[in-house]
């Protein structure tokens, strides 16, 4: 009897040991194996990469197309005509002011220092070159002292240009003038600095027989409304005299002197 208890309870005990050991295992089985199911759905093999690395190389392209153009935009709207035709010239409350219209043809509107614009019947329709300096200008509401200034680029400088020298200076080297007895033919004249009897002009005088006479040397001295061009000759003075006038179309006059005294007043000569 002992012997068939002892039996019985040895095959229960088996039977608690095996329902024990199966069940975990067969459901730790059927979890990882839904969740592995699971993940291969949600992550397909041939899934496209994301696009998110893309974008920051289109904005740095971008960026950098753009910015040589802002600043070739920039360099060009600063830029200042250096040489122009004045069409204009006004007196404002803290600058004057002019219009140069450039070899282009672009009107350009720019401050300039009171002395150009009292100067208007000098410049006005003029090709001019022009100089810009870094000037300290009042920064107020009117003409009225405020206190503030600021620095701006004006024009400070203009000089007129001789158009038919600056286009074809060969032709303005030598200039002929006559009347009905005598032809004058003076060259070198760019040898000229402006100051007062300086140059090395060349002088070439020829009657109405054909008889020339060619000299050196000439100094010119422009003053009291005149310019005037003189020669030497041994004894002899030879003097060529011009009055000042806007458009430069007067008529010359020669003058030939032995000494004091005057030997010879040729005039009309053009």
């Amino acid at each position: 009897m002992k012997k068939l208890i002892s039996t019985i309870y040895l095959i229960i005990s088996c039977i608690s040991l095996v329902s024990c050991s199966n069940s975990p295992t067969s459901t730790t089985t059927e979890t990882l194996t839904n969740n592995t199911a699971t993940t291969a759905q949600s992550q397909p093999e041939n899934a496209p990469e994301p696009e998110t690395e893309t974008k920051p190389k289109t904005d740095t392209q971008t960026k950098t197309k753009s910015a040589p153009q802002t600043i070739s935009n920039n360099t060009t709207k600063n830029k200042k005509p250096q040489i122009g035709t004045v069409k204009e010239l006004v007196n404002g409350d803290l600058l004057c002011y002019v219009t140069l219209v450039d070899e282009q043809g672009q009107e350009n509107r720019v401050g300039a220092s009171f002395e150009i614009c009292a100067e208007e019947r000098k410049f006005l329709n003029k090709k001019v070159r022009v100089v810009f300096t870094i000037e300290s200008v009042n920064d107020c509401e009117s003409a009225e002292p405020c206190g503030k200034t600021r620095q701006e680029s004006i024009i400070t400088k203009m000089e007129v240009l001789d158009e038919k020298t600056s286009t074809n200076p060969k032709e303005s080297k030598t200039q002929t003038i006559s009347n009905s007895e005598w032809t004058i033919t003076t060259d070198n004249h760019e040898s000229w600095t402006g100051v007062n009897n300086t140059g090395n002009i060349i002088y070439k005088g020829c009657d109405a027989k054909g008889k020339c006479l060619e000299l050196t040397g000439g100094k010119i001295s422009c003053r009291d409304g005149k310019c005037v061009t003189g020669w030497t000759n041994g004894d002899y003075v030879y003097i060529l005299e011009q009055p000042i006038t806007e458009d430069g179309n007067t008529d010359s006059t020669l003058i030939v002197r032995k000494g004091d005294q005057e030997i010879l007043k040729a005039t009309g000569l053009k």
